[in-house]
């Protein structure tokens, strides 16, 4: 997981649900014990948060990865667009109790939106959004977002995860505790992932094997081509632009 840096300026589509929130506030005021509630859930458009001028934004922003686990949108995964904060309603916990209603002031809020793959988004994190102190979330546009101490990490946010989430070969390990919830949350150590990872991993350890044992010796021009070429193959698996560079990054720096 890397930090995401998007475009400061959203996309003008997501302008289009201004007018949706304000109705959701003004149900709200109407009704207060049933508006966004189990039994009458605010519906939230997919066009509007889910444009392809947003879809479009996000995947140059994370270079066509998966927000949280850094695999390729596209080729795998068509890629769902993320609300960091649950807009239809929220979860502790795993099987927890489903709170009604959601952050639904940020369905179209741009920091809120990220792109990730149906895995991390609909089998990790769903509407998980666990708190440090679960009695000051935020219920109510009203309320304050700055009170709440979320116990996943934000892509975009101001902690870097490379800070709280490192690599031990192809298998994510826990720097903090807010790495170890969101290493747990997104399932960011499956299986199926950390076998995905493990072959990239190989790859890098033989190219780096190359590197090690030819840097400095009497070459012939091709011999020296060849190892320039395996330089940059290693170099470029740690720029934000490629698959699971922060894994990349943690073994080569080793």
């Amino acid at each position: 997981m890397i930090r995401v840096s998007k475009k400061k300026k959203a996309p003008k589509t997501l302008s289009d649900g201004v007018g949706l929130v304000l109705g959701f506030e003004a149900e709200l005021h109407r009704a207060p014990a049933t508006a966004g509630s189990i039994t009458a859930p605010f519906h939230f458009p997919s066009k509007i948060y889910g444009s392809t001028p947003v879809k479009k934004s996000l995947k140059a922003a994370q270079h066509s990865k998966c927000c949280y686990c850094e695999g390729e949108i596209g080729a795998h995964s068509p890629g769902d667009v993320e609300h960091f904060r649950p807009k239809t309603r929220s979860q502790q916990e795993p099987k927890g109790q489903r709170l009604y209603p959601g952050y639904y002031w940020l369905a179209f809020t741009w920091a809120n939106l990220y792109l990730a793959c149906d895995l991390c988004n609909r089998v990790g994190k769903r509407d998980l959004f666990p708190l440090a102190d679960n009695g000051v979330r935020a219920r109510r546009s009203q309320d304050l977002l700055n009170l709440e101490l979320p116990l996943i990490l934000d892509p975009g946010g101001s902690e870097d995860p490379r800070n709280h989430i490192g690599f031990t070969d192809n298998v994510p390990r826990a720097l903090t505790d807010l790495g170890r919830h969101t290493i747990t949350i997104l399932g960011l150590d499956r299986i199926e992932l950390n076998s995905r990872r493990l072959k990239h991993f190989r790859r890098l350890v033989a190219l780096r094997r190359v590197v090690l044992a030819f840097e400095g010796s009497a070459m012939t021009p091709d011999q020296a081509a060849a190892l320039r070429d395996a330089q940059a193959e290693l170099q470029q698996a740690t720029e934000p632009t490629a698959e699971y560079s922060a894994m990349a990054q943690d073994l080569l720096a080793t």
